[in-house]
């Protein structure tokens, strides 16, 4: 058991390692994914994902952001809005925040947010670590020259997530719509 353990971290260590990209910096637009919401309420995943965000747009203040989730199971309110409150009261400019409310999962967040992007624009995708393999499989799908930043999770979340991820990466890969 103590050997599945081991493949497990050092499976994430590298996965992670592999995400890393030194070119995100100057980006255009950030496009940053929602991740759910817990009774119109913040999640823990999507205030790590903000947090980074923010952190990017101190660096690169030209950069227009795009908060990307509609409306999802019971909830009554947008990822989009609450990710757009949330960077206002980490002091983002609110003048640099398009929202796109209609998404309900990632392949919609790039479709959608296209539209809100010039052509041959830089596009930074921001989300989790165990998550941005696959949103930018998908950003490159849409046409989007893509880099990205990554929100750090923990360990806990890695190991429940990475599995069912690269899953999905598969099935996307294979699934060419």
């Amino acid at each position: 058991m103590i050997y599945v353990s081991y493949f497990i971290v050092i499976y994430a260590l590298i996965i992670m390692a592999a995400r890393y990209d030194f070119k995100a910096n100057g980006g255009d637009y950030l496009i940053v994914l929602g991740s759910g919401l817990n009774d119109n309420r913040e999640s823990f995943t999507m205030i790590n994902r903000v947090n980074r965000a923010a952190r990017y747009l101190d660096k690169n203040p030209d950069c227009k952001v795009i908060v990307s989730g509609g409306i999802t199971h019971n909830n009554t309110v947008s990822e989009a809005s609450v990710m757009r409150m949330l960077l206002i009261e980490r002091n983002v400019d609110p003048d640099q925040i398009i929202m796109e409310d209609k998404s309900t999962n990632t392949m919609e967040n790039m479709k959608f947010s296209k539209q809100f992007i010039e052509t041959d624009k830089k596009v930074v995708v921001c989300s989790s670590d165990y998550h941005i393999c696959r949103a930018k499989l998908l950003a490159h799908k849409y046409g989007y020259k893509v880099h990205d930043i990554f929100a750090p999770s923990m360990i806990v979340e890695l190991i429940y997530h990475l599995p069912y991820e690269e899953f999905l990466i598969i099935r996307d890969l294979i699934i060419r719509n």
